[in-house]
């Protein structure tokens, strides 16, 4: 029975290919991808003779009409799936054609490879475990808002992707917001100029003007406290001292920590502003 290769391709470096996915791409003959010209390319770098293939587009914008003439085709001979760089289903365009084949049961024979998500949480010196995968943003303003709210919500390191004409501008959002977090910047991964950033929230301005601004660039942000450490018998102990000791910052920034899993310091530092 047909089946759908979705092949993961490299995300910079081309030697990053797998084995699998170097005979899966020259041993088929009809392959879908984001861009036949980067495809094309692709191919050119890894040596693969596509003169016999059939090379079809298929993007974020591609209709359900599209998905449905790869069904058909899937009926009869294997089809490939390949995006511009990386997995077809993490911020890319592959997750409704791939729905629609299982729905239908038509096999899938994942390819995997490199993944940005992994090699930018490897390369950034962040705690690995647990970590959150977001994607890219949505355009609105409220949505770095709305992602600032899950992250401090939420314990552990949290990644996103972040086109190069709103990344200074979405980290002085996220470093203004989150000033004691762990912050890592990871620019091109894989490629020739790789470059790694890695700064506390609040010292974001001290190397704005160091981060070169072009590529592509994953951002990652570390939140160290773990929600549920907080016990009924903790508020009551430090509740109990702020009565005895009458309601000093230290306490107060620490009773507060507790109730909102938010840094102590930081609401310290907030308080003495007052």
């Amino acid at each position: 029975m047909p089946k759908l290769f979705s092949v993961t391709t490299p995300i910079g470096n081309s030697e990053d290919i797998t084995l699998r996915a170097l005979n899966v791409l020259k041993q088929n003959k009809n392959i879908f991808c984001e861009d036949t010209r980067v495809f094309k390319d692709l191919c050119r770098r890894l040596q693969i003779d596509f003169s016999d293939k059939k090379i079809y587009s298929f993007h974020d914008h591609s209709s359900e009409k599209q998905i449905e003439s790869i069904l058909k085709l899937l009926e009869t001979v294997d089809c490939v799936y390949v995006s511009d760089a990386g997995s077809p289903v993490i911020s890319d365009p592959a997750y409704p054609l791939l729905k629609e084949c299982f729905k239908r049961e038509i096999e899938v024979d994942i390819v995997s490879g490199i993944s940005s998500v992994t090699a930018s949480l490897e390369v950034s010196g962040l705690a690995p475990t647990p970590f959150h995968f977001h994607g890219f943003l949505q355009r609105e303003k409220s949505a770095v808002e709305n992602f600032v709210d899950l992250c401090n919500q939420q314990y552990g390191t949290h990644i996103i992707f972040e086109g190069v004409s709103r990344v200074q501008e979405t980290l002085k959002i996220l470093t203004k917001k989150m000033p004691s977090y762990e912050f890592a910047v990871v620019r091109e991964l894989t490629k020739e100029y790789e470059s790694v950033y890695r700064f506390i929230g609040r010292d974001f301005e001290s190397i704005i003007d160091k981060i070169v601004y072009k590529g592509e660039f994953v951002i990652l942000i570390r939140n160290p406290i773990k929600k549920g450490n907080t016990t009924s018998s903790n508020l009551v102990e430090t509740a109990e001292q702020i009565i005895a000791k009458g309601p000093k910052p230290k306490l107060i920034s620490k009773l507060i920590s507790q109730i909102t899993n938010k840094d102590a310091k930081e609401i310290y530092s907030l308080l003495n502003k007052k």
